[in-house]
């Protein structure tokens, strides 16, 4: 979970970067078409853009409880270009989507969303892409519903500590 002190600014920034996130994907198939996978985009013109989201999504994940590995495993795979390190952008790939498995299940809330991101490997034998599409787009949905909730939480307890000091 967040940290329980979310501000306002706060919540908005990661808002933006989890739905930043989820919809790069999709940026990606409209602006160069299709690839074999996400990490082929790092060979084509919205490099930076790739770059950019994967930074962000890191610091994002950093911060949550139960992630900060997958969030090390991104800075990581982002590190290695799959065009000259493909064998170790390949190995923290897919570390880093077990990882995320692994947060996932060991998560309190929101259960349905692993079984939704394990559900995506029943796509990976058809395209790799839409499989990690899936993954992502789940992901991105589990951190917003931990957004809202957390900062459902600091909003509570704003409200009734403004109300104790009435």
């Amino acid at each position: 979970m967040l940290n329980d002190n979310i501000t306002k600014n706060d919540y908005y920034l990661r808002l933006c970067i989890v739905v930043f996130t989820a919809i790069f994907p999709f940026i990606c198939l409209f602006l160069v078409g299709y690839e074999s996978s996400i990490s082929n985009y790092w060979n084509t013109p919205i490099q930076p853009f790739f770059i950019l989201v994967n930074a962000a999504s890191s610091h994002h994940l950093i911060t949550v409880k139960g992630w900060r590995v997958s969030s090390a495993l991104l800075v990581l795979l982002t590190a290695f270009s799959v065009e000259k390190y493909g064998m170790i952008h390949n190995t923290f790939a897919i570390l880093f989507f077990i990882a995320c498995a692994i947060s996932l299940f060991k998560a309190n809330r929101f259960k349905f969303f692993f079984w939704i991101y394990l559900g995506s490997l029943l796509i990976l034998p058809f395209s790799i892409l839409y499989a990690e599409i899936v993954a992502i787009v789940t992901m991105c949905s589990f951190h917003l519903a931990v957004l809202y909730k957390a900062y459902s939480i600091y909003k509570q307890r704003d409200l009734n500590q403004s109300q104790h000091q009435v």
